[in-house]
C-alpha cells in the first residue's frame, strides 16, 4: 500500500487477493494508484520481459531519474538489513539484482491507466 511519502510499504505475508478484497479496493478509487500486486513471474507472457530479465527493475536501478524529479530512491542506505518482505523467496526482481531491488521496490508504482503497460508507456526507454 501506498504511505504518505508516496513508498511503497512491505507486507510481512503475501496478501492474496480475491473477488471480495478486490471489490473492497475498487470502492475507493483505483487500487492500482495505492497499490502495486505481483504475481507469478510469466517471463515471455509479460511486455516488460526483455528476453532474459524483467526489464522493470533494471530500469529503475539503471536509468538516470527523470529530469527536475531528483533522485529515485535517495533514502536508501547502500547496506543495512532488508525489510520483512512476504514475497523475497519468490521474487524475480530480488533473483535478479539482489538487495539493490529489494531497495527500490517500495518506490516503484507505475499507474500508467488503461491497457498501457510500464514499458509502453515510456517509448524513449529501450529495455
Amino acid at each position: 500500500m501506498a504511505t504518505a511519502s508516496g513508498r511503497l510499504a512491505y507486507l510481512p505475508d503475501p496478501v492474496v487477493v480475491d473477488r471480495a478484497l478486490a471489490d473492497r479496493l475498487k470502492a475507493s478509487g483505483r487500487p492500482e494508484s495505492r497499490y502495486r500486486f505481483t504475481g507469478p513471474c510469466t517471463e515471455e507472457g509479460c511486455a516488460q520481459w526483455t528476453g532474459r530479465r524483467c526489464g522493470v527493475v533494471g530500469h529503475v536501478l539503471d536509468d538516470p531519474p527523470d529530469p527536475g524529479r531528483g533522485p529515485r530512491h535517495p533514502e536508501n542506505p547502500a547496506g543495512g538489513p532488508l525489510p520483512v518482505c512476504g514475497i523475497r523467496a519468490d521474487c524475480r526482481w530480488f533473483a535478479q539484482r539482489g538487495a539493490a531491488a529489494c531497495r527500490v521496490c517500495p518506490t516503484v508504482v507505475a499507474d500508467v491507466g488503461g491497457s498501457a503497460t510500464y514499458r509502453s508507456a515510456r517509448p524513449d526507454q529501450s529495455p
